[in-house]
């Protein structure tokens, strides 16, 4: 196993001249040169020997570096082709636990149902595409009883805030469907390098025993939550005459909030669980005698 200094920005900055690397603003690229941060994330994972795990965006391996002398049978998924190359080439050649697959996440994860799934998903994810990466994991099913990421603060305090709350959204009831999601640690922007311009933590999403939202409700519930939240200052039943449910007419959105047992005047952020699921089971109904 390749021996690098994970701590040191002179030391990472010297290997990715000699090999001929650069950091790209493009992929969000902060590497975490805080030991006791990683030694915390990896805590939170709670490994045990030979688990199966996903790493998204390992960069240079620190994370990894750590996993595998977890004993663990490991997938990590790169997009910058130097990093991949040095990662599959170099740092970890000799891992028989090790497994790289080069290529965009978004697209290489989704190409194809990759199965088994795995028991833990970790990543340092990119500011940029973070939020999308966790949604197209839940929205595609890959739930894992446990998921762990680095994120842009923002994100992780939307991923856990409840109804009501100023930081409640559409993000906020999706990924909190199937999870228990609860902020763990928090990382200064000292704990990165470059060190980006916003701080950044912890999340830790746990799957829930029960979903929140039944699956077969899905394919109506997302689309319908996204309308809902479409606006936040906007009334259910305006951001509803704005969406699907407005082309069908207005009597549809009328008959929709009805049979759910709402005015129509609450604002999304404020519904409760319980309304948010009888106004999907009752999408359903509808869909299903418009047939």
């Amino acid at each position: 196993m390749w021996n690098l200094n994970y701590d040191s920005p002179k030391e990472i900055e010297r290997v990715l001249n000699e090999k001929g690397l650069a950091m790209s603003k493009k992929f969000g690229q902060n590497f975490l040169i805080s030991p006791e941060g990683r030694k915390r994330l990896i805590d939170l994972m709670e490994l045990e020997k030979g688990m199966k795990v996903w790493e998204i965006g390992p960069g240079l391996g620190a994370i990894t570096h750590m996993l595998l002398k977890e004993e663990v049978c490991l997938t990590s998924f790169e997009i910058d082709h130097g990093f991949a190359s040095l990662l599959r080439d170099v740092a970890f050649n000799d891992e028989e636990n090790f497994d790289l697959v080069e290529g965009d996440a978004l697209k290489t994860l989704f190409k194809k149902k990759l199965l088994p799934l795995p028991e833990r998903i970790v990543g340092n994810l990119p500011y940029n595409v973070g939020s999308v990466m966790i949604g197209k994991l839940i929205e595609n099913s890959y739930l894992p009883p446990l998921m762990v990421f680095t994120l842009q603060r923002e994100v992780v305090d939307r991923m856990t805030s409840k109804p009501g709350e100023d930081d409640y959204s559409s993000f906020s009831v999706l990924t909190q469907m199937d999870y228990e999601n609860k902020l763990s640690l928090k990382l200064p922007k000292g704990c990165f390098w470059p060190q980006p311009n916003v701080e950044s933590a912890v999340v830790v999403m746990k799957k829930r025993d029960t979903p929140l939202v039944p699956l077969g409700l899905r394919p109506v519930f997302i689309p319908l939550l996204r309308d809902l939240f479409h606006q936040r200052r906007k009334t259910i039943r305006n951001n509803l005459n704005s969406s699907l449910y407005g082309n069908l007419g207005k009597e549809k959105v009328e008959e929709l909030l009805s049979r759910s047992g709402l005015t129509g005047n609450e604002r999304a952020e404020a519904l409760s669980w319980d309304s948010l699921v009888r106004l999907g089971e009752s999408a359903l109904e509808i869909s299903r005698e418009a047939l």
